[in-house]
């Protein structure tokens, strides 16, 4: 784990703030005020929003060697009663070797000034405890705050600070602030002070005020302002990245080279393999059968990202400095660096190019802004021809060349052996190369009962769940609840008791050699039914489509009125290639009247169906893939357009004929 400690003024997530000193040019004021009721709005005017942010005030001054001071003032009125408990409960997480937070004043009060509580009714810190599951013992500790007295018409006012003493990169800071969010802001203030002839990296995206630079003392200050920022209404499929949201971060001054020197200095004497590691790693080659550069790849990928657990122990500088590959073997444990740097160095003795990889696990880093701060793991590339192939060693079920959906596309560095970046995109899998596939088989007999087989294969990100579920053996109870699973995912819960799924025959999820396959019997006594005097074929639950879902979206769509944010195609469907195709042997003389196809194409995905019967034989194929990319508010009537027409392909039952035979 690469530890990422941003100071944040955002409001609406709990706070890594720090600070326990007033500076003189700090605007925030040294005792609350009730000036902020003044802020105060009539609940009528704001209806709908939980709450109304009165006022925000963020101050951080930042020393060229990286210290800073992070001061907060949040003051919140509380509009309706569901947002109460959530304002009654408040947390701030701080790293307690090296940083202190204050908390300066919590108050609750009336928007007419009366006080109800100037403390918090209970107060705790407490240490952040590491999973069970891929467990991270770190220095972090977060201090719980509960009030009382909190309800629809009060305010919340809160004041903290938190002071960093000693960054783990001298010089190092992220700041990031909101000017506006899903509520209304009524005022915000936000201060940067830095030393007079340091100039730090600032990124200002959609702002719709001016800032303001004083410099005064040997200091510089940039300043933000802004009143009345309205919420911003969340919507279905919104991108991340937009025109609406206004942000403000601010890191230091310099170039990815200078982050990725940083790191080699911690890392360079980790990459060679003592005799012993080399044994060992020569041992596990070995006994793979490598014949080729490619299989040593993989056989050391394997080792490393399933025989290694994870476990990291992020305190101190073991947040950055990965362990060795000694202590790594020795053990079989580490986390991502360490894991990435056992499997550069192995690589390497092979005479295999490899390299470690910064990146942020959940984040988009913004390539415009030099911070180490805007990384929190580890991966590696190896050299492949002109190119290079990623591989995550903490992804056990993810083959080696291929990477989460989670930060495909986002922005990373290569450490180069000499110490410098080599700024990257992480690739993209093609949604055409991501599939997941069922092709469902069933007989028909002339007194309904259905009996068949089912095959699913996968490939790519489909893939992924799947191994993870699969990379343990089936024991007795285990096989029943999958077997129960797929039953429902076939026939639904009407299939409950009518329905089986038997003979299931899995793969080894550990085995990436293996074709990613299940298969199973299925047989229903169900599936021929009579209403009045019509006999129906129920079309199984996972052959339905998705229509019912997309109706739904549809109706929210359009309970909402004109569009504002961007649409991201991969949240409208997932970047992956689904089919489902069902043929049925019907009884002799039996035919069906067969709905419509349907193709349905637009910028985010298609979809198709299509019904056909030849002699006694019923087939149906459903296709969906989506695609990926970021578009604009106005094509939302496109979505519409493809939603309303895919939700109206929508059969449970066909009606059955029955001829005589000649």
């Amino acid at each position: 784990m690469l530890r990422s400690l941003a100071l944040s003024a955002f409001l609406f997530a709990c706070v890594r703030a720090v600070s326990a000193q007033v500076t003189p040019t700090s605007p925030l004021p040294l005792m609350p005020s009730d000036s902020v009721l003044r802020l105060a709005v009539d609940p009528a005017r704001v209806k709908g929003q939980p709450f109304v942010v009165l006022l925000q005030e963020s101050s951080v001054r930042v020393d060229a060697d990286g210290r800073w001071v992070h001061r907060n003032r949040r003051a919140v009125q509380v509009i309706d009663e569901s947002a109460a408990r959530g304002m009654a409960e408040q947390a701030f997480a701080f790293a307690s070797t090296h940083q202190t937070l204050t908390i300066e004043w919590v108050r609750v009060l009336r928007t007419t000034g009366v006080v109800i509580g100037d403390k918090p009714a209970q107060m705790q810190d407490a240490d952040v405890p590491a999973a069970m599951a891929n467990p991270i013992y770190q220095d972090q500790r977060v201090r719980r705050l509960s009030l009382a007295g909190v309800t629809a018409g009060t305010v919340v006012d809160i004041a903290w600070s938190v002071k960093e003493s000693a960054p783990p990169r001298p010089g190092d800071f992220l700041f990031r602030a909101g000017l506006n969010g899903p509520v209304t802001i009524r005022r915000s203030l936000i201060e940067v002070d830095v030393p007079d002839g340091y100039a730090p990296t600032i990124v200002e995206r959609n702002l719709t005020v001016q800032r303001r630079d004083d410099i005064a003392n040997g200091r510089r200050r940039y300043v933000w302002t802004s009143n009345d920022q309205p919420g911003i209404r969340g919507e279905p499929f919104a991108a991340d990245s937009n025109g609406v949201v206004q942000t403000i971060t601010v890191g230091p001054r310099g170039t990815w080279t200078d982050i990725a020197s940083w790191y080699h200095g911690l890392s360079k004497d980790r990459y060679a393999l003592s005799a012993t590691a080399a044994a060992r790693m020569d041992s596990i080659v070995r006994a793979s059968g490598a014949r080729t550069t490619r299989d040593t790849i993989r056989a050391v990928h394997r080792f490393v990202a399933q025989d290694i657990r994870y476990l990291s122990v992020a305190l101190g500088m073991g947040s950055y400095q990965p362990r060795t590959p000694d202590d790594v073997l020795a053990t079989s444990l580490g986390d991502c660096k360490d894991k990435a740097t056992l499997f550069v160095a192995a690589l390497r003795r092979y005479r295999i190019a490899a390299n470690p990889v910064l990146l942020s696990l959940s984040q988009r880093p913004d390539p415009n802004l030099p911070s180490l701060l805007q990384f929190n793991h580890a991966i590696a590339a190896v050299r492949d021809g002109a190119g290079w192939s990623f591989t995550d060693l903490t992804a056990e079920s993810i083959p080696y060349g291929e990477l989460p959906d989670a930060y495909q596309g986002s922005f990373a560095i290569i450490i180069a052996d000499n110490g410098t970046a080599l700024p990257v995109t992480l690739p993209v899998r093609p949604t055409e190369r991501n599939v997941a596939t069922l092709h469902l088989t069933m007989q028909i007999s002339a007194d309904g009962r259905a009996v068949g087989q089912a095959v699913e294969r996968a490939d790519g990100s489909p893939t992924y769940g799947l191994r993870m579920g699969l990379s343990t053996p089936l024991d007795s109870t285990r096989r029943a609840a999958f077997s129960r699973s797929l039953m429902q995912r076939i026939f639904g819960a009407e299939g409950a008791g009518s329905s089986r799924v038997d003979s299931l025959v899995v793969f080894n999820g550990r085995d990436f050699s293996a074709t990613p396959q299940i298969t199973y019997t299925v047989s229903s006594n169900e599936l021929i039914r009579t209403i009045g005097t019509t006999k129906v074929l129920a079309v199984p639950s996972v052959v339905r489509g998705p229509a019912r879902s997309f109706r739904a979206a549809l109706g929210e769509l359009e309970s909402r009125g004109s569009r504002q944010l961007p649409l991201d195609a991969s949240r409208i469907l997932a970047p992956l290639t689904n089919v489902t195709e069902w043929i049925v042997t019907l009884p002799p003389g039996w035919t069906v009247d067969l709905p419509a196809n349907v193709a349905a194409t637009s910028f985010f995905g298609s979809y198709s169906s299509s019904w056909t019967q030849n002699g006694r034989e019923l087939r149906v194929v459903r296709r969906l893939q989506g695609q990926r990319g970021i578009f604009g508010p106005e094509r939302i009537a496109e979505v519409l357009v493809w939603l309303r027409t895919v939700g109206a392909d929508d059969q449970d039952f066909l009606t059955v004929k029955l001829t005589t035979a000649p």
